[in-house]
């Protein structure tokens, strides 16, 4: 509630005419509920578990699939703040052309446990996240306990620590992220992520079938077929190689005064505001 006093102070006094944030879980329950006139933007980043592909257990797409599969998203339900909602589709998220709806690999116990048993994994499985984040990063590890018999060690850091810390697969060969879009296009996900040549790359994912797909979609002059194919990449790196496990889509929260008018976003809000009138 501290938070929230600091940040609307300026806005409270007349200085600012709309506060745009993107906030922790359960911060936002509390705006919403206490500010009446919140605008919840539409669900437009991303948060998944993501591997460290160079990793023993990252590089296991038995593995991988098993996790997936023992991802319980009725549990998962039952922690989403406002901001949030359970991500049953691909990496682009809801707001974005692009969206692959329901292609998450689904809780399949037994599934996950046949998966479990082709792995070549032994011993206890390390995830790390943002502390904040724990209440998302709790019901899937429960499930993860539950299903498949494991252990699960979970390791954390604070927003205090991101400025200097490691990269997070430098903690754990698994960890809970996210990604907002750039620009307002399915590439700034599925290339930028997944494809062995961009630099945010960041897990190390390598498949060359998916690279090939993604420069079919990238010298695709036809709208439909390069969404197309970009449908096709999703459903490759999420249902087919499990590359990430999506959980959730993020909305951005704005706080404005009747006064502002043409609030726009799907994540980033560096372009929005040169849309923006203000009747004084």
């Amino acid at each position: 509630r501290s938070r929230i006093a600091d940040a609307l102070e300026p806005y409270e006094r007349g200085e600012l005419d709309m506060i745009a944030a993107r906030y922790t879980p359960r911060l936002a329950d509390l705006v919403a509920r206490d500010l009446p006139d919140a605008v919840v933007g539409q669900a437009g980043w991303s948060g998944y578990l993501a591997f460290d592909h160079a990793s023993p257990i990252g590089a296991d797409l038995d593995l991988r699939r098993a996790l997936a599969h023992a991802v319980d998203r009725d549990a998962l339900g039952g922690a989403m703040p406002a901001n949030m909602a359970v991500a049953t589709g691909g990496i682009v998220p809801p707001a974005l052309q692009g969206h692959t709806p329901d292609i998450s690999l689904r809780f399949d116990p037994d599934e996950a446990r046949a998966a479990y048993g082709r792995s070549s994994h032994e011993g206890p499985i390390v995830v790390a996240s943002l502390d904040d984040d724990l209440p998302i990063l709790d019901p899937v590890v429960g499930s993860w306990s539950e299903v498949l018999g494991v252990e699960v060690e979970r390791r954390t850091w604070s927003l205090a620590d991101i400025g200097t810390m490691r990269p997070p697969r430098e903690h754990a060969p698994i960890y809970l992220t996210g990604w907002l879009p750039g620009y307002a296009d399915p590439e700034y996900f599925l290339r930028l992520l997944f494809h062995s040549q961009s630099r945010t790359n960041e897990g190390g994912f390598v498949h060359p079938p998916f690279d090939e797909l993604i420069e079919r979609a990238r010298q695709e002059r036809s709208d439909r077929g390069r969404l197309a194919l970009f449908h096709e990449a999703d459903r490759m790196a999420v249902a087919d190689r499990a590359a990430v496990i999506p959980l959730v889509y993020g909305r951005s929260l704005a706080v404005l005064k009747p006064a502002v008018h043409g609030w726009w976003e799907f994540g980033k809000t560096s372009a929005n505001f040169a849309d923006l009138t203000v009747d004084r």
